[in-house]
Formats: C-alpha cells, sequence, structure tokens
C-alpha cells in the first residue's frame, strides 16, 4: 500500500468521509447549552477552524445565521458546495481563524473536535482568545471541545475508528507521537487514514503541530483576561446534567464558557 505524506485537510473529501458521522449530538449540545447558559436569544453563530462544514451547516439548518472559516480553501469550497447541495445558506470565508472578526457580535462560538490546538505558535492561542472575545457578545457562549493533558492511566494515546460512504471506506489513526513541536508546549499529532475503494489502496499521513493544555491550563487561558467566565466542563458524551468533576481525570472535554461584560 503506497503512503503518502500530505495535509489531510487538503483532501476534504477524506476527510469528511472519517469525519462523517452524524453531527446532530454535537449541534444538540451547542443549541441546549446556548439555551440554558447564554443571556437572552440565540440566533447567531460563527464557527472558526469549521473543515468541511459539518457543524456550520446543521446550524444553520436549525435556523441560525452562521458565519464559518478556514485556513485551507480546498476544506471552504467543499463546504460551500456541500451548503449549495442542501440548501442551507452559509457565510463562508477562507482566513485564519485566530485572526478573524465576524461581522456582528455573535451568539455562540463552537470549535469541536480539537481544532483549537491548532493555535500553536507562541502567543496564537492567546491572540485567538481575545479575537473570540471581540467577536462573541456579552451573555453569548464560546464553546470549545479538545483533548487535555489530564488522561488517566486506563486511556489509550491512540484514537482509532472506520467509516465509510459511497464504496470509499477509511480507517483513522490519530495519536500523539510524543515528539516535541517547535514550540515550547506543542507535539506533533500524527493522523494515519488508510483508504481502500477510492483506486488502489493507500494511507495518507499527516503530522500537526498540536498546543498541549491540562484543563487547569485551558481554562486560565480562556478566562484569565476576565472576558470569560466557566459554565461548566462536560465530556463527549455531550451530556449537559454531568458535568466532569474538577478533579477528575478527564482526556476529552467540552469547555462552555459565557462572555462576560468586561
Amino acid at each position: 500500500m503506497r503512503t503518502i505524506r500530505a495535509n489531510w485537510y487538503e483532501y476534504p473529501h477524506l476527510y469528511d468521509i472519517a469525519f462523517g458521522w452524524d453531527p446532530g449530538v454535537e449541534v444538540d449540545f451547542v443549541l441546549e447549552a446556548a439555551a440554558r447558559f447564554a443571556a437572552g436569544p440565540v440566533r447567531t453563530c460563527y464557527e472558526p477552524f469549521c473543515g468541511t462544514g459539518r457543524i456550520a451547516i446543521e446550524l444553520a439548518r436549525r435556523g441560525l445565521a452562521v458565519e464559518a472559516i478556514d485556513l485551507v480553501p480546498a476544506a471552504v469550497d467543499f463546504a460551500r458546495d456541500r451548503a449549495a447541495r442542501v440548501g442551507v445558506s452559509v457565510r463562508w470565508e477562507v482566513g485564519d481563524a485566530g485572526a478573524w472578526r465576524p461581522v456582528g457580535r455573535i451568539d455562540v462560538l463552537p470549535i469541536l473536535i480539537d481544532s483549537f490546538r491548532h493555535a500553536s505558535a507562541p502567543g496564537a492561542a492567546e491572540a485567538a482568545v481575545g479575537q473570540f472575545a471581540r467577536a462573541v457578545r456579552p451573555g453569548g457562549l464560546l464553546i470549545l471541545g479538545l483533548d487535555v493533558g489530564d488522561r488517566p492511566p486506563e486511556v489509550t494515546d491512540e484514537e482509532s475508528w472506520v467509516m465509510e460512504r459511497d464504496g470509499v471506506t477509511i480507517e483513522t489513526a490519530v495519536f500523539d507521537t510524543r515528539e516535541p513541536g517547535p514550540a515550547a508546549g506543542t507535539t506533533i499529532v500524527r493522523a494515519v487514514l488508510a483508504v481502500t475503494g477510492d483506486g488502489s489502496p493507500y494511507t495518507l499521513v499527516t503530522d500537526d503541530v498540536m498546543r498541549t493544555y491540562t484543563r487547569a491550563s485551558l481554562l486560565d487561558l480562556v478566562t484569565g483576561g476576565g472576558q470569560f467566565e466557566t459554565c461548566g466542563v462536560f465530556d463527549r458524551r455531550y451530556d449537559l446534567d454531568k458535568p466532569v468533576h474538577p478533579n477528575s481525570r478527564q482526556a476529552d472535554v467540552v469547555c462552555v464558557f459565557r462572555r462576560t461584560s468586561k
């Protein structure tokens, strides 16, 4: 089986299959969190790091006015075409999610499936949080889902799953190589996609520089400036009635923050 070493985000037809599960559970969580924690009605959404548009399109389908951005033109083109096929309107942009500001103030800003860790250059995550604070209105929400370093010993460092669509099967494995990245506090995360049914079988390998967090360091980053307050920390079961205990060791968290009036 041949191996291609490339950026998997530049292969949106593969990335979309690999992450092709129903976004309903994630979008339900976003809307339920908004109903529970946001002050005032929630009508507008901005999704940085939108990828192939899975979450943004479902939020638009549910009736929100959605703006979405990603750095990879191929991913945004894929998302734009998909939105047109299903008949929903999203304002798509190509650009740096950590530097972009949407039109107007936003009610809810979700970043799920670990995307925020891509803000790995020195100062990038801090700058991004500042931009998010400028984008979200007081009383609106920032929702971050990502892997943190508080990993129980029994939890493997590798996540793996299999997805299939239209005769194409992708076995995906994502794991921390434990190789340090170019900046302090970063690591190399490898994604391996074994693809069959798309011509001759092949493997696509991507190495990403990702920032590392503990739950405490993530909460300090977002709330340290006083512009966000923590509403709750949850796991990937997306159950608002079962927050993660502060002293538990949890690898995957979904944090809900509310914009203060500061």
